[in-house]
C-alpha cells in the first residue's frame, strides 16, 4: 500500500492483483481497508483490479463504492462486455 499526499486529501494506492479468485474474506479485508483509509482521512485507491474482483464488485454493488485505478470512472473498462447471468429487472404490471 502506498499513501500519495494530494493537496490535502491523502490517496492510499492498494494493489489487489495477487487477488485472482476472489472471496468473501477478500470483500471484507478490502471494506476493513477502505474503513480504515477514510478514519484517516484518505481515500483508498484499488489498484490492479483483475477481470473476476471487477466482476464481483459490480454484482455486489461494491463498485459503487471502491474507486479503482484505470478505466472509466468505475473502475469498469469501457470495452468491458455486460455482466451475464443477472435477472431482469421486475416490471410493474401495465407498463
Amino acid at each position: 500500500m502506498e499513501a500519495v499526499c494530494n493537496g490535502v486529501r491523502r490517496i492510499e494506492r492498494y494493489d489487489v492483483s495477487s487477488i485472482e479468485r476472489p472471496t468473501r474474506a477478500d470483500l471484507e479485508r478490502l471494506a476493513r481497508r477502505r474503513l480504515d483509509a477514510r478514519r484517516r482521512g484518505s481515500e483508498l485507491v484499488l489498484t490492479g483490479v483483475g477481470e473476476r474482483l471487477r466482476l464481483l464488485l459490480a454484482v455486489t454493488g461494491l463498485e459503487e463504492v471502491f474507486l479503482m485505478d484505470g478505466g472509466s470512472s468505475q473502475g469498469w473498462p469501457d470495452d468491458a462486455p455486460e455482466p451475464e447471468g443477472l435477472p431482469e429487472p421486475a416490471r410493474e404490471p401495465g407498463a
